[in-house]
């Protein structure tokens, strides 16, 4: 080989040699929630990163202009979308546990059915808000399922799945109604329709109960999203008590073909932070 073409060649090795993306058994959706970084460039992380698929809790907060933009950037790097919630005011209002605030909550769903036009999310979260001590757990249970039917009939013509999230009272959410993922199930189970299926937070029922295989196992049939951030502090797989190699090989086994949304905080800032987290998400996918 003459030199000319050897140094070529050598000025060639450095991208022949890069390391291909890491290709994830489960649908991880990293969360849009760095706030050190542009919404749109997490986006061409996630993807650069090997990940198929994202969540973006606040993006209802957005102007329709901001979702156009940022749905054409999903488009353009191939991405599917997770959750965004729906309820706008936040997980306080008692949204699906008393009446007087369905309104408002069905006017959330709606508001959330333009913006799944718009970006072609695949779920939206719901949530019970705070529990009312006037009424019985049973009439606000009945509630949620009235709630939840009327949205269902709401969104039964998109592809969009509400999914019903427990969240724990211990540490972030004191108060809040519906926290057992059985209590969770049993209200989708009434509710009996497709587009209205469970949220199972590991995060959230770890706090909450523990036994998360067995749970999940039991109430798959109700399931229809999953969220990970560890424990304590949510942040990476892999920081905290949480088996996630386990978790995840479970997750795995059962069959689930949905996103696992990855909402927590980085223990770290930027995107070198984002980065170093997403070495946990591969240690917890490298089941054996």
């Amino acid at each position: 080989m003459q030199r000319r073409h050897f140094l070529a060649a050598g000025a060639l090795a450095p991208a022949a040699a890069a390391a291909p993306k890491y290709s994830y058994r489960l649908r991880y959706a990293p969360h849009v929630s760095n706030r050190d970084v542009d919404h749109h460039r997490q986006l061409e992380v996630f993807a650069e990163e090997g990940f198929k698929a994202f969540e973006f809790n606040g993006l209802p907060k957005l102007s329709n202009a901001e979702i156009t933009a940022l749905a054409k950037t999903k488009e353009r790097l191939g991405l599917a979308m997770g959750v965004f919630v729906i309820n706008r005011g936040g997980w306080k209002p008692s949204a699906l546990v008393d009446r007087k605030f369905h309104g408002d909550f069905l006017a959330d769903v709606k508001r959330a059915v333009e913006i799944h036009k718009i970006i072609g999310n695949e779920c939206a979260t719901a949530t019970s808000g705070l529990g009312i001590d006037t009424l019985s757990y049973t009439q606000q249970t009945t509630n949620c399922i009235e709630a939840l039917k009327r949205a269902g009939e709401l969104v039964e013509k998109t592809k969009m799945v509400i999914v019903l999230e427990p969240l724990n009272v211990r540490v972030d959410h004191a108060g809040y109604f519906v926290v057992m993922s059985k209590h969770g199930a049993e209200i989708i189970a009434n509710v009996n329709h497709p587009n209205v299926k469970l949220l199972f937070d590991i995060y959230h029922q770890q706090i909450s109960e523990g036994n998360l295989i067995n749970n999940m196992r039991q109430h798959w049939s109700q399931i229809g999203y999953l969220q990970a951030g560890d424990v304590p502090g949510r942040k990476e797989p892999g920081t905290g008590e949480i088996n996630y190699q386990n978790v995840f090989k479970a997750v795995h086994g059962i069959g689930y073909q949905g996103i696992i949304g990855m909402e927590h905080g980085w223990t770290k800032p930027g995107i070198a932070g984002m980065v170093e987290g997403f070495a946990q998400y591969q240690k917890a996918d490298g089941w054996s």
